[in-house]
Protein backbone atom coordinates (compact mmCIF):
# COMPACT_ATOMS: atom_id res chain seq x y z
CA UNK A 1 0.00 0.00 0.00
CA UNK A 2 1.37 3.40 -1.01
CA UNK A 3 1.70 6.03 1.69
CA UNK A 4 3.68 9.16 2.41
CA UNK A 5 5.72 7.75 5.33
CA UNK A 6 8.99 7.50 3.36
CA UNK A 7 8.80 11.13 2.20
CA UNK A 8 7.49 12.43 5.53
CA UNK A 9 10.31 10.55 7.28
CA UNK A 10 12.91 12.25 5.10
CA UNK A 11 11.35 15.70 5.52
CA UNK A 12 10.95 15.31 9.30
CA UNK A 13 13.69 17.30 11.01
CA UNK A 14 14.98 18.65 7.69
CA UNK A 15 15.90 22.32 8.09
CA UNK A 16 18.51 22.80 5.37
CA UNK A 17 19.90 20.82 2.46
CA UNK A 18 22.70 21.29 -0.04
CA UNK A 19 23.21 19.02 -3.05
CA UNK A 20 24.80 19.00 -6.47
CA UNK A 21 22.33 18.14 -9.21
CA UNK A 22 22.09 17.09 -12.80
CA UNK A 23 18.83 18.11 -14.45
CA UNK A 24 17.57 16.15 -17.45
CA UNK A 25 14.59 17.43 -19.42
CA UNK A 26 12.97 14.89 -21.73
CA UNK A 27 10.25 15.96 -24.13
CA UNK A 28 7.55 13.60 -25.34
CA UNK A 29 9.38 13.36 -28.69
CA UNK A 30 12.51 11.98 -26.99
CA UNK A 31 14.75 15.07 -27.00
CA UNK A 32 16.87 15.35 -23.84
CA UNK A 33 18.51 18.49 -22.48
CA UNK A 34 20.95 18.40 -19.56
CA UNK A 35 22.21 20.99 -17.03
CA UNK A 36 24.15 20.85 -13.76
CA UNK A 37 24.19 23.00 -10.67
CA UNK A 38 23.83 23.26 -6.91
CA UNK A 39 20.56 23.16 -4.95
CA UNK A 40 20.19 24.85 -1.55
CA UNK A 41 17.15 24.55 0.70
CA UNK A 42 16.23 26.34 3.93
CA UNK A 43 12.87 25.34 5.34
CA UNK A 44 10.35 26.77 5.47
CA UNK A 45 9.98 28.35 2.09
CA UNK A 46 13.46 29.19 0.85
CA UNK A 47 15.51 27.57 -1.87
CA UNK A 48 18.05 28.29 -4.57
CA UNK A 49 18.71 26.39 -7.82
CA UNK A 50 22.05 27.71 -9.10
CA UNK A 51 22.78 26.38 -12.60
CA UNK A 52 26.40 26.26 -13.74
CA UNK A 53 27.77 28.21 -16.67
CA UNK A 54 27.80 31.81 -17.86
CA UNK A 55 24.31 31.41 -19.30
CA UNK A 56 22.93 29.21 -16.50
CA UNK A 57 19.74 30.22 -14.77
CA UNK A 58 19.37 31.13 -11.12
CA UNK A 59 16.10 30.48 -9.28
CA UNK A 60 15.69 31.92 -5.78
CA UNK A 61 12.68 31.60 -3.48
CA UNK A 62 12.93 34.05 -0.60
CA UNK A 63 9.80 32.97 1.26
CA UNK A 64 7.50 35.41 -0.54
CA UNK A 65 8.52 35.48 -4.20
CA UNK A 66 10.26 33.20 -6.67
CA UNK A 67 12.90 35.00 -8.74
CA UNK A 68 14.21 33.64 -12.04
CA UNK A 69 17.37 35.12 -13.51
CA UNK A 70 17.83 34.15 -17.16
CA UNK A 71 21.38 35.26 -17.96
CA UNK A 72 21.04 34.26 -21.62
CA UNK A 73 17.99 36.51 -22.15
CA UNK A 74 19.34 39.15 -19.72
CA UNK A 75 16.08 39.28 -17.83
CA UNK A 76 14.61 38.63 -14.41
CA UNK A 77 11.07 37.47 -13.78
CA UNK A 78 9.34 37.01 -10.45
CA UNK A 79 6.00 35.99 -9.06
CA UNK A 80 4.25 35.09 -5.84
CA UNK A 81 5.83 32.01 -4.32
CA UNK A 82 2.44 30.61 -3.38
CA UNK A 83 1.34 30.65 -7.02
CA UNK A 84 4.67 29.62 -8.55
CA UNK A 85 5.15 26.50 -6.41
CA UNK A 86 1.67 24.96 -6.61
CA UNK A 87 2.01 21.22 -7.09
CA UNK A 88 5.77 21.28 -7.77
CA UNK A 89 8.63 19.30 -6.22
CA UNK A 90 9.93 22.60 -4.82
CA UNK A 91 6.70 22.99 -2.85
CA UNK A 92 7.12 19.47 -1.53
CA UNK A 93 10.64 20.18 -0.27
CA UNK A 94 10.23 23.78 0.91
CA UNK A 95 6.85 23.56 2.68
CA UNK A 96 6.76 22.25 6.25
CA UNK A 97 3.21 20.96 5.87
CA UNK A 98 2.87 17.20 5.56
CA UNK A 99 3.13 15.65 2.10
CA UNK A 100 -0.57 14.87 1.94
CA UNK A 101 -1.48 18.54 2.47
CA UNK A 102 -0.64 19.29 -1.16
CA UNK A 103 -0.25 15.85 -2.77
CA UNK A 104 -2.02 12.51 -3.04
CA UNK A 105 0.19 9.42 -2.86
CA UNK A 106 -0.51 7.28 -5.93
CA UNK A 107 2.22 4.62 -5.85
CA UNK A 108 5.36 3.30 -4.16
CA UNK A 109 7.94 1.17 -5.93
CA UNK A 110 11.58 0.13 -6.05
CA UNK A 111 13.78 0.27 -9.14
CA UNK A 112 17.56 -0.05 -9.43
CA UNK A 113 18.18 0.48 -5.72
CA UNK A 114 15.98 3.58 -5.59
CA UNK A 115 12.81 3.59 -3.46
CA UNK A 116 10.20 5.72 -5.25
CA UNK A 117 7.07 7.48 -4.01
CA UNK A 118 4.76 8.84 -6.72
CA UNK A 119 2.58 11.83 -5.91
CA UNK A 120 -0.18 13.73 -7.70
CA UNK A 121 -0.69 17.41 -6.89
CA UNK A 122 -4.05 18.23 -5.31
CA UNK A 123 -3.90 21.72 -6.86
CA UNK A 124 -5.97 21.56 -10.05
CA UNK A 125 -4.19 24.58 -11.56
CA UNK A 126 -0.76 22.91 -11.32
CA UNK A 127 1.07 22.29 -14.60
CA UNK A 128 2.54 19.16 -12.97
CA UNK A 129 0.74 15.82 -13.28
CA UNK A 130 3.05 13.53 -11.30
CA UNK A 131 5.96 14.06 -8.91
CA UNK A 132 8.28 11.13 -8.15
CA UNK A 133 10.71 11.34 -5.26
CA UNK A 134 13.43 8.71 -5.00
CA UNK A 135 15.64 7.69 -2.11
CA UNK A 136 18.79 5.62 -1.93
CA UNK A 137 18.92 4.44 1.65
CA UNK A 138 18.14 7.49 3.76
CA UNK A 139 19.43 9.91 1.13
CA UNK A 140 17.49 11.94 -1.44
CA UNK A 141 18.58 10.54 -4.80
CA UNK A 142 16.19 11.89 -7.42
CA UNK A 143 13.13 14.02 -8.10
CA UNK A 144 11.06 13.70 -11.24
CA UNK A 145 8.06 15.59 -12.51
CA UNK A 146 5.90 15.04 -15.53
CA UNK A 147 3.95 18.04 -16.72
CA UNK A 148 0.71 18.37 -18.64
CA UNK A 149 2.65 18.92 -21.88
CA UNK A 150 4.30 15.47 -21.78
CA UNK A 151 7.70 16.76 -20.66
CA UNK A 152 9.59 14.96 -17.89
CA UNK A 153 12.13 16.82 -15.77
CA UNK A 154 14.48 14.68 -13.69
CA UNK A 155 16.89 15.88 -11.00
CA UNK A 156 19.62 13.46 -9.96
CA UNK A 157 21.29 14.50 -6.71
CA UNK A 158 24.83 13.84 -5.50
CA UNK A 159 26.99 15.01 -2.58
CA UNK A 160 23.79 15.57 -0.55
CA UNK A 161 24.33 17.29 2.81
CA UNK A 162 21.48 17.26 5.32
CA UNK A 163 21.13 20.24 7.69
CA UNK A 164 24.38 22.04 6.82
CA UNK A 165 24.97 25.65 7.89
CA UNK A 166 23.88 27.86 4.96
CA UNK A 167 24.43 31.59 4.50
CA UNK A 168 21.19 33.62 4.58
CA UNK A 169 22.43 35.59 1.57
CA UNK A 170 21.87 32.52 -0.62
CA UNK A 171 18.11 33.15 -0.35
CA UNK A 172 18.14 36.88 -1.10
CA UNK A 173 17.82 37.97 -4.70
CA UNK A 174 19.41 41.17 -5.99
CA UNK A 175 18.62 42.13 -9.57
CA UNK A 176 21.80 42.66 -11.57
CA UNK A 177 22.10 46.06 -13.26
CA UNK A 178 20.91 46.37 -16.86
CA UNK A 179 18.51 43.40 -16.62
CA UNK A 180 14.89 43.67 -17.75
CA UNK A 181 12.50 42.79 -14.90
CA UNK A 182 9.09 41.13 -15.42
CA UNK A 183 6.51 40.56 -12.73
CA UNK A 184 3.93 37.80 -13.22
Amino acid sequence: MADASRVDGFLGGLKTLKADFTQLIESDDGVTYSQKGVFYLSRPGKFRWDYKGDEGQLIVADGKRVWLLDRDLEQVSHQSQEIALRGTPAQLLADEAGVETHFTVIDSSSDGGIEWTDLAPKETESQVEVVRIGFSGEQLASLEMKDKFGQTTRFIFSDVKRNPQLERELFKFVTPPSMDVWQH
